[in-house]
């Protein structure tokens, strides 16, 4: 899952992130090698703290996220077209913040947090910073 890692600053807070896609290697029912549980992960960690926040956007009926079909770092709600393009900094801006605002922080080792509980949040804060920025 080699991922760039880039900064992003907030106020004077710094933080690190990358996004990637992974999976987990398996078999079918066959016994051939699979690839399984197909999903986009976001990590953040701030800088001088123990802690790391990984995002996970698991592929599942109606959740897609890139797979040949989409691109790299796109997550797609498909009842409403609801998308995310991960290696965007607004969107990683925008999903930290929500992320946060639900109590989620960096005091302890990583923590998991399913990525699609934080999508209509996030595209709430990223259409209010464009609003800002108009």
């Amino acid at each position: 899952m080699g991922r760039r890692i880039r900064r992003l600053l907030v106020g004077a807070v710094v933080y690190r992130w990358g996004a990637g896609h992974a999976h987990t290697r398996g078999q079918d029912d066959m016994g051939r090698p699979r690839l399984l549980d197909c999903r986009e992960v976001l990590t953040v960690r701030r800088e001088g703290s123990p802690g790391r926040l990984d995002i996970v956007f698991r592929a599942g009926p109606g959740r897609l996220v890139a797979d040949g079909l989409l691109h790299n770092g796109a997550v797609v709600r498909a009842d409403d077209d609801a998308y995310l393009n991960l290696h965007r900094p607004g969107t990683v801006r925008a999903l930290l913040e929500e992320a946060l605002h639900r109590g989620h922080g960096f005091d302890t080792g990583p923590v998991e947090i399913d990525g699609w509980d934080l999508l209509d949040g996030a595209l709430e804060r990223l259409a209010a910073a464009g609003k800002r920025a108009s």
